[in-house]
């Protein structure tokens, strides 16, 4: 199976779980945004954002460490054994520590639904390490009925507690803890962990190697939280928890980009970890770029140029200020995705200390451009640092990965991505439908002709298969 081949059947069998669950739950803004308040809804995003925070601090990323290192061991269920026994001890060591800790300082705190912060993350720091066992394995179709499983369990179970119980915001914490507690359940049962675990295995070397690779990720995905998280908290500390909710829901549109990127991702960094070594790698990199970016830069303008068709259908008039900052928000996701793309050489390298380095720049930005903004121009402040953020750390990984390896996006794509993206900048805010209109046509035009070869490769990958 060739590389492209082996990406594009990865990808796809990642697509079609994430799909499915991406629009029950997109669908079901309206039910969310009439029930819920915008202070209801922002408590609920802080504590999940808190819990993104708490999360590496607890686990030490060891979930990352187990998959980039059962890559090696593909095949050799001994070896897998030791790894996966090994951390599977650790984590429940770590879990055991947090509840102890959170219970000694939370009387001090007084955070209100600490049970929900409690409860979340202990079951995050299993169902994250099951899920990269499960996908260190090869197992991509159970790891993508998995990430089904979360998602419709909890929008089903949201569904229930919300508009059949009247249960408000304390249903919203309690369905979404089942939710993952069923995903853990299936992802043990699945991946018959048993057979893997054993207290012979447990080696003490194993830990350190692993965490050697896996601790330097904590300033890491630490920095993540900075960019990502720390616009939520800055706003309820200066605008309210109100105000969270308004730029919560925004969020909820890139979301849904960010999150197909996600799905790639994971074969992307398995592709380029399992070849990096082969000769023609620079010439491969180059080209997957480009085919990547184009896709990117397409389903990005799409999205921006639906939303003034799309938003006021979906969502509830009370969040309409969200609006205005999902351009912004779509574009920085965009480099995001193309910082994901480059840091997968630092994976392939094992080299989390660079991965940890250019996160935290990137975080000292977004933190910084936030706190000087936020008082002057409100929510925009959060949007605007967060694209900042993105499109710096964009740059420092690109001329860093580039010193070493050819990894470059043909440059008549950056010059056609750069006009259409200035062109809806202006008719997204122009509040003419018809503008709107003709630049969502241009757009469509544009996505069709910059994928014209993805989706002929796309079509005839369908063609062989149904042949068969």
């Amino acid at each position: 199976m060739s590389r492209k081949t082996e990406l594009a059947k990865n990808t796809a069998i990642l697509t079609v779980g994430k799909l499915c669950t991406q629009c029950i739950s997109f669908f079901l803004l309206p039910l969310y945004t009439a029930i819920l308040s915008t202070e209801e809804y922002g408590t609920f995003d802080l504590l999940v954002t808190y819990s993104t925070l708490l999360l590496p601090l607890v686990n030490w990323q060891l979930d990352q460490g187990l998959f980039r290192f059962m890559l090696d061991y593909r095949g050799n269920k001994e070896e897998q054994g030791k790894l996966f026994s090994t951390l599977l001890l650790s984590s429940t060591i770590q879990s055991i520590i947090y509840i102890i800790l959170f219970v000694c300082v939370e009387p001090f705190l007084k955070i209100q639904n600490a049970y929900f912060l409690l409860l979340y993350v202990v079951l995050h720091v299993y169902t994250a390490l099951f899920l990269q066992f499960v996908r260190g394995l090869g197992y991509s179709v159970k790891y993508t009925i998995a990430s089904f499983i979360s998602a419709s369990a909890t929008t089903v179970l949201n569904v229930i507690a919300l508009a059949i119980l009247k249960m408000g915001l304390q249903g919203l914490f309690l369905s979404t803890l089942i939710a993952q507690f069923l995903t853990l359940l299936y992802l043990v049962f699945t991946s018959k962990a048993w057979e893997y675990f054993s207290v012979k295995s447990i080696r003490p070397t194993v830990f350190k190697r692993v965490g050697a690779y896996s601790i330097p990720l904590i300033p890491n995905n630490l920095a993540w939280w900075v960019v990502n998280a720390s616009d939520r908290t800055i706003i309820a500390h200066f605008l309210g928890t109100a105000a969270n909710g308004v730029y919560s829901i925004a969020n909820k549109f890139p979301n849904v980009f960010i999150n197909f990127y996600n799905i790639l991702n994971l074969s992307w960094t398995e592709t380029v970890s399992l070849h990096f070594d082969d000769e023609d790698r620079d010439e491969f990199l180059t080209e997957t770029m480009t085919s990547l970016f184009k896709l990117f830069a397409a389903a990005c303008f799409g999205i921006v140029a639906c939303m003034p068709f799309v938003f006021p259908i979906l969502i509830n008039e009370k969040y309409v200020a969200g609006y205005d900052q999902i351009l912004i928000l779509m574009y920085a996701m965009l480099f995001r995705v193309l910082v994901g793309l480059y840091s997968c050489i630092y994976v392939a390298q094992k080299n989390a200390k660079k991965i940890a380095y250019t996160s935290i720049s990137a975080a000292i930005i977004n933190i910084t451009v936030n706190l000087i903004l936020i008082n002057k121009i409100k929510i925009f402040a959060a949007s605007i640092s967060t694209l900042v953020a993105f499109f710096s750390m964009f740059i420092i990984r690109y001329i860093d990965v580039n010193k070493t390896v050819y990894m470059r996006i043909r440059k008549p794509i950056i010059i056609g991505s750069i006009l259409i993206g200035t062109m809806l900048i202006g008719t997204y805010y122009c509040e003419n439908k018809m503008i709107q209109l003709i630049a969502l046509c241009i757009t469509a035009i544009y996505a069709v002709l910059t994928n014209v070869d993805m989706l002929k490769s796309g079509m005839k990958l369908v063609k062989s298969r149904f042949g068969k």
